[in-house]
């Protein structure tokens, strides 16, 4: 139960169904809890109307998860600004140049991710987050699986610190750091600034040897927007009303 050995999009489905099982076992929800998957659902499971996101960490001191992974860069850049890398990726696709070309598409590539990053403005980035953590997830319960732990952490998505800043009137700011690819996003509000381990990644989904053609297990890449959270264990330290069980 809760393999741990692996992030396989096969061992994540039966992380889902095992938490799930439990679930149901402990009678946490009202109504029985079932699997829903798929690309166009947000929630991975739902209980009669309510809907449950679930995510698995092997420790929740360490690493992240992703809130939003979308090729709708749109929402935040434009996507012209990527136009001469994407041609000039074209051009050397399936080439015997293509090799000698990572390196410089690499470079060419994050410098375009770092552009398009200083280019957003904080009124856009508040409102793509209201919208994409806040009104998407509205009246979604969490669940948290650790599996060094053994524990199951749920509660509440608007429970969480993030959603109730962004509620109450905060704003969000990117920090630059020395990534060109991310920034890190803090909430202002007058004098109090929060750092809730909120990351904003514009970057790829595939890398750029895929954009190449030169992986043998990605035929393309493409341009995505990730909206990361670090800092798991302090997003439930933070979140009201949560409720821990034992697996």
């Amino acid at each position: 139960m809760f393999k741990t050995d692996g992030s396989t999009h096969t061992h994540g489905v039966k992380n889902e169904h095992d938490t799930i099982a439990l679930l149901n076992d402990r009678g946490i929800f009202n109504e029985q809890v079932t699997h829903l998957g798929g690309t166009t659902n947000k929630a991975d499971a739902k209980a009669g109307d309510k809907e449950i996101s679930i995510k698995h960490k092997a420790g929740i001191k360490n690493g992240s998860f992703d809130w939003v992974n979308t090729s709708k860069v749109e929402a935040l850049t434009d996507r012209v600004r990527f136009q001469d890398f994407l041609l000039l990726v074209d051009l050397y696709r399936f080439t015997d140049e293509a090799v000698s070309q990572v390196e410089p598409m690499r470079d060419a590539f994050a410098n375009h991710c770092n552009a398009g990053l200083d280019a957003i403005n904080s009124d856009d980035l508040t409102a793509w987050l209201k919208q994409v953590l806040v009104t998407d997830n509205s009246n979604m319960a969490m669940v948290i699986t650790d599996t060094e732990s053994k524990k199951v952490h749920i509660c509440e998505h608007d429970a969480i610190l993030s959603v109730r800043l962004l509620n109450q009137g905060f704003r969000a700011v990117m920090v630059k750091g020395k990534g060109k690819t991310s920034r890190k996003i803090v909430l202002v509000k007058d004098e109090q600034r929060v750092d809730t381990g909120l990351r904003l990644r514009l970057t790829s989904n595939n890398g750029i040897t895929a954009f190449l053609g030169l992986s043998k297990a990605n035929k393309n890449s493409q341009i995505v927007l990730k909206l990361q959270q670090d800092s798991v264990a302090n997003v439930l330290r933070t979140a009201e009303g949560v409720r821990v069980i034992d697996i």
